[in-house]
């Protein structure tokens, strides 16, 4: 079935063991089939991911993988097709977590599609009893075309929180926002898509946000409004949401422009960073996502990472950072026993 997939699983004394899955296949349904024996009994799917190079026909999904999110992302390497999987035993954090996924908007411009999309999240949630202000914990974004959409989309969304109090006196969100396309573009049109995490429950958990100051700027100090990371400690576990992190300093700047192997470096540094701020490091990273602006230097990336990576279920991407001179970008997610 020419099928690669990696597993990583946490067990908690406690009990509600949590499972993440990334796949490489040659198609949807062989990487589906793979996750669908992966996945044990007592298991229900927590969040999941189908990144798609352009010429792969996205199929009807069924329970329960027909609530992932599908974004148009080139798998690098010898496979089009990658899935990720975060699968769950019964326990009070899966049960708390609220998954939304390939929310988008068919306005005519970026500017009213993030607004729209946002506008729509907030009446989805207050629906369900709940608001993003209180109860979204992680976004991801994916902007089409980002080197020219990007500002748009940044202006947006940072009027819209500022609209529900979320501002850099108070406090943003973990986020990604990366280049990608809505994976059903074709039927639901949109150059921006969300997909999110929010929690049921939040005043049953602790939630803390990662600066890293030492190393990363505050986002807002070059006009964007996101967390560089998140905590949240529930009964047994925290999650700590690690945002897309690239090679930045304090001040905000990009670090070795032009050496895709330096800003590797500084990338993982400043990853450690915010990990050790969580009281976490690379051993309890669960899984990783790694954008590269260059399909070439794909061969540079693997070389930097693949001894830190070696254990974690990771995947590469072609998709394009914010700024141009990024070459790279990773994000992760840790778990912890408490």
């Amino acid at each position: 079935m020419n099928v690669s997939h990696d597993i990583k699983i946490f067990t908690p004394a406690s009990g509600g063991a949590e499972l993440q899955i990334m796949i490489c296949a040659l198609s949807v349904e062989s990487a589906l089939k793979v996750a669908a024996d992966s996945i044990p009994e007592g298991f229900r799917l927590v969040a999941g991911r189908l990144f798609l190079d352009d010429d792969t026909v996205v199929p009807s999904l069924s329970k329960p993988f027909n609530a992932i999110s599908v974004v148009r992302q080139k798998p690098l390497g010898d496979h089009p097709v990658s899935l990720w999987i975060w699968a769950s035993e019964e326990s009070f954090s899966s049960d708390t977590l609220l998954w939304s996924a390939n929310l988008v908007s068919d306005k005519e411009d970026i500017y009213d599609q993030t607004y729209e999309i946002l506008c729509n999240y907030q009446q989805f949630l207050i629906s369900q009893g709940m608001n993003i202000t209180d109860n979204c914990v992680r976004t991801w974004f994916f902007v089409d075309d980002i080197d020219y959409k990007y500002a748009d989309f940044v202006r947006a969304r940072r009027e819209y929180f500022d609209s529900i109090g979320l501002r850099s006196d108070t406090r943003y969100i973990a986020s990604t926002g990366i280049f990608g396309v809505p994976g059903k573009r074709d039927v639901t049109g949109g150059d921006v898509m969300l997909d999110a995490l929010a929690l049921k429950d939040p005043e049953k958990c602790t939630i803390t946000y990662l600066h890293a100051y030492s190393h990363l700027s505050p986002t807002s100090l070059y006009g964007v409004t996101f967390e560089r990371g998140a905590v949240v400690e529930y009964d047994d576990r925290s999650h700590v949401f690690i945002s897309g992190t690239a090679s930045i300093d304090a001040r905000g700047e990009v670090v070795h422009v032009g050496d895709v192997g330096k800003q590797c470096d500084r990338m993982m540094e400043n990853v450690s960073v915010l990990l050790s701020e969580a009281n976490a490091s690379m051993e309890d990273v669960q899984m990783a996502i790694v954008y590269l602006r260059n399909s070439e230097d794909l061969g540079i990336v693997k070389q930097r990472l693949s001894e830190t990576l070696r254990d974690i279920p990771h995947n590469y991407l072609l998709a394009p950072v914010c700024r141009p001179e990024w070459l790279v970008e990773i994000e992760c997610m840790a778990t912890i026993s408490l």
